[in-house]
């Protein structure tokens, strides 16, 4: 199983998957909301996300493929930065292995025309009708995250 994770401005969205190519499959999406104000904040988030991967991780493999935030003129807020090293801290003290992926490398894990970015093809791929509530605040990228690893790990190109 793979967990893709989107850290956003007020949340960490994780998408269960399972499966690579043809077989690869969206189980669930479920965003944690949060607040970062203080240090009792990001000791809530650590245990809130610690819960989940003590649920999560059977002995199966679990990977954690996390969304790595951007810096520079359009980068990540602060929160976001935060937030995904509360998400690596959390898997670290779970013993579970976090493949970190830059959001220039989606484009070409997920195929599509030469103009269309990475988010309009995920949603064209997972999401066609519309159906996942909040998509564009955090979904795409984490199930396009799972994607990419779950095809690297199978072998297939994209």
């Amino acid at each position: 199983m793979i967990l893709g994770i989107n850290a956003t401005k007020s949340s960490v969205v994780i998408a269960e998957t399972k499966g690579a190519g043809d077989k690869f499959a969206l189980m669930t999406i479920r965003p944690i909301l949060f607040q970062i104000g203080c240090g009792d904040d990001l000791a809530e988030l650590l245990r809130t996300l610690g819960a989940l991967f003590d649920r999560k991780s059977n002995g199966a493999g679990l990977i954690i493929a996390l969304l790595k935030c951007s810096s520079g003129r359009f980068g990540s807020c602060l929160e976001a930065i935060k937030s995904e090293a509360m998400i690596e801290l959390a898997a670290f003290q779970h013993g579970l292995r976090v493949v970190k992926v830059a959001p220039q490398s989606l484009k070409k894990a997920l195929g599509g025309a030469a103009d269309q970015k990475w988010r309009d093809r995920a949603a064209e791929l997972f999401n066609p009708h519309g159906k996942h509530r909040n998509w564009s605040e955090g979904a795409a990228g984490a199930v396009a995250v799972a994607y990419k690893i779950a095809g690297e790990r199978s072998g297939s190109t994209g």
